[in-house]
């Protein structure tokens, strides 16, 4: 039985060369240029290998991965032309499991999924009966609904709100750069550029403000979220 294989890259002759290449080695191949429509079809799919370019149109590459790892434990590989540290480090973290810079060699890219498709991974053949929550005391944020909860109620965030309490969820303790944060969500929009200008610093800035005044958290040491002055921000562990 020939193994599955989904495409996620929106230049249209790099995506007809990589389904070449990928059938060639054996896959049934199911590209497709947009990141929505692809994660759905990955829901339905069920493929042991995903492809993803991170500048893609509608949702880009990094957040389609975190959509697929909700739901889905496939092997996911990011081919990208983006190949700085901080893009390459982003890939890891929203869930691939290697990370290629273009332009890439045919011989080289079989070889590193030949390595990738041995190490052990279970593919879920199912939904999961619950979805996938994270949770600190009363807060719980779960990903592929794009759903956050507090004290049993839901909280009406903007998407880059959402986009940054899960970062911090997803890294308790741990500071992030307010420069990472204003870069992730420069990609998340689909702009491209490393430059972090004092307007993009401002910009996280409100966006926290407004996140956390929506948490409830008031002062440089909140509840939630803390204020690491000079550098950026955490999210507080919890011990209720």
């Amino acid at each position: 039985m020939r193994r599955i294989a989904v495409v996620i890259e929106d230049d249209d002759d790099l995506r007809h060369l990589l389904t070449q290449t990928l059938e060639q080695h054996g896959f049934d191949v199911h590209a497709f240029s947009d990141g929505v429509p692809a994660v759905d079809a990955v829901r339905l799919l069920r493929p042991e290998l995903t492809t993803v370019d991170v500048m893609l149109g509608g949702i880009d590459g990094f957040e389609a991965v975190r959509r697929i790892r909700s739901f889905h434990d496939g092997y996911i590989l990011i081919i990208s032309a983006v190949g700085d540290e901080t893009a390459t480090v982003e890939g890891f973290r929203s869930g691939a499991d290697d990370y290629i810079v273009k332009p890439w060699r045919p011989y080289e890219l079989r070889a590193r999924i030949d390595a990738l498709m041995r190490r052990p991974r279970g593919i879920r053949s199912d939904e999961p009966s619950a979805p996938a929550w994270l949770e600190a005391g009363a807060l719980r944020l779960n990903p592929a609904a794009r759903r956050v909860e507090l004290d049993g109620e839901l909280l009406d965030l903007t998407r880059s709100e959402f986009d940054v309490l899960q970062a911090l969820m997803q890294r308790p303790g741990d500071v992030i750069e307010k420069s990472r944060i204003a870069l992730m969500l420069r990609r998340q929009n689909g702009a491209a550029g490393e430059h972090v200008s004092a307007h993009d610093l401002h910009a996280v800035e409100v966006h926290m403000m407004n996140l956390r005044r929506k948490l409830g958290d008031d002062g440089r040491s909140g509840r939630w979220v803390e204020t690491v002055r000079g550098i950026g921000y955490r999210f507080a562990r919890q011990s209720d």
